[in-house]
């Protein structure tokens, strides 16, 4: 397919169309539109988000009040590997990350 993009218009042009138009600008406020007219009922559009939805926005809120870092937790770790303590389990680190694997698939 070809697109021929040489036809004559340019950005800001109306094609040769220099009418005039027709579409008068809205004003604003409570009472749009000619004189002793009832304004337009409000809008009655609305959205229904879903349980996932409304249980993921309550989770974004919830981690939003979270700090970035545990700092007792980082410094309890940092003393532990100081120390020695710290032991790595294979086993266990294998498991949790299947199992967020599973949460996400």
């Amino acid at each position: 397919m070809v697109i021929d993009s040489n036809n004559g218009i340019k950005p800001g042009n109306n094609g040769g169309n220099n009418r005039p138009s027709t579409v008068a600008p809205r004003e604003s406020g409570p009472q749009s539109g000619a004189a002793g007219s009832s304004p337009r009922p409000a809008s009655r559009d609305s959205v229904e988000l879903s349980a996932e939805a409304q249980s993921m926005n309550r989770l974004e809120e919830n981690l939003a009040q979270l700090p970035d870092v545990d700092v007792e937790r980082v410094a309890s770790l940092k003393q532990a590997i100081a120390e020695g303590r710290f032991e790595i389990d294979p086993e266990r680190i294998a498991q949790n990350m299947l199992n967020q694997d599973d949460l996400l698939g």
